[in-house]
């Protein structure tokens, strides 16, 4: 007996938005169990019977609904980056797939779909993480009896593998609304998977270009270069540049809210920004990212509910733990030549995915955007 509080953290592999067949399935049964889904995985903040809960079906299709037509500009841009990028995947495992379905998918939906997404759910693709102050026996006998039952529940925990690698495409959607004065863009390189030896180099990339949002009050004095041009030019009232991993690949790029008639500009000063990784940065920018870098993964370890969510997803994605101490010795030990080299594989000369929406009418074409991933130097 301890006391203080406990909590679990239940993560399920092989279950989420790409492995959806028809949209948004994955989604009703992780809010059917109190969980949140990802593309890859649902994750419940405790052990539960895995039921999908379709007596009321209909109350959680309406809430789903309602919750899709509130995303943002920036969540249906990222889905679009990804259903453009990996457009070829097949039923029932694409990353292309939205995160939480459509509204005509969600409406299309039954009770054998929602059933259907945890059939194929065995030992091996539940992990279950204890933090806090709780008992690890009750924690097993309760792990023990919701999920002993699964097939293959007691064999060595394997990481889980998809059974072909996405396939990513160079490709974009655009969705146009002159009546807008500001657009939303997502743009996306083919990056690195949770074991690729340079996902942790792309993580460096995506502190060096940083983010920036206009109502911080950083102005031109936020540090990465590539922010400081936007807001110094006033070219978007947000960016933010991300590194994504999957279990077979990854989406690195940006994603910016702009008025309409500085997309052009924007595009000018981002691209640059992004072919630049692959010839080196200053001393001190790369120093300052290596400080931010651990300050983030520091941040995501922070609490108890925070700490069971990573050891969740290190543990499905690597099949073991990273100490705090050797995450840290990853990132100091990345060099300049981590950096150009993924940035040369990943960004120079590369073909790209794009997402867009709104006052779109002066956003670059894909040549002009494709043509602008590389430098003629000589």
């Amino acid at each position: 007996n301890s006391s203080g509080s406990a909590y679990t953290t239940v993560r399920l592999s092989g279950v989420g938005s790409r492995y959806d067949k028809v949209g948004g399935e994955s989604s009703i049964v992780a809010t059917s169990l109190g969980g949140s889904v990802g593309r890859e995985h649902i994750s419940l903040p405790g052990i539960a019977a895995l039921s999908a809960g379709t007596s009321n079906l209909d109350v959680l299709k309406g809430n789903l609904a309602c919750k899709l037509a509130g995303l943002s500009y920036e969540s249906q841009m990222m889905d679009h980056l990804h259903a453009t990028a990996y457009q070829n995947g097949p039923s029932g495992n694409s990353l292309g797939n939205a995160l939480e379905g459509s509204s005509d998918s969600v409406a299309s939906l039954t009770s054998d779909d929602v059933a259907s997404v945890l059939s194929g759910v065995n030992g091996s693709n539940v992990v279950v993480v204890g933090t806090g102050a709780g008992s690890h026996d009750k924690l097993v006998a309760e792990a023990e009896k919701a999920y002993g039952s699964l097939s293959g529940a007691a064999q060595s925990s394997a990481v889980g593998s998809v059974a072909d690698k996405s396939a990513f495409i160079g490709s974009d959607v655009r969705i146009r609304y002159d009546s807008h004065n500001t657009a939303t863009v997502a743009l996306g390189f083919e990056g690195a998977s949770w074991t690729d030896p340079k996902a942790c180099s792309l993580a460096l990339m995506s502190t060096l270009l940083g983010s920036f949002t206009k109502s911080d009050g950083f102005g031109k004095n936020v540090a990465a270069a590539m922010c400081q041009e936007v807001a110094d030019h006033e070219l978007a009232s947000s960016i933010s540049a991300f590194s994504l991993s999957y279990s077979d690949t990854g989406l690195f790029g940006m994603v910016a809210t702009a008025p309409d008639n500085k997309l052009d500009d924007l595009l000018w000063y981002v691209m640059p920004n992004f072919v630049r990784l692959a010839h080196g940065v200053s001393d001190e920018e790369f120093a300052r990212a290596k400080v931010t870098l651990k300050t983030q993964i520091l941040a995501s370890w922070d609490g108890d509910v925070a700490t069971g969510e990573q050891m969740a997803r290190q543990i499905a994605s690597f099949g073991r733990v990273m100490s705090l101490n050797e995450m840290m010795a990853r990132v100091d030990a990345l060099t300049m030549d981590d950096v150009k080299a993924a940035a040369n594989e990943v960004i120079n000369d590369q073909d790209h995915a794009l997402a867009a929406i709104g006052g779109i009418h002066e956003l670059p074409d894909y040549n002009w955007i494709r043509r602008h991933s590389y430098m003629l130097r000589y």
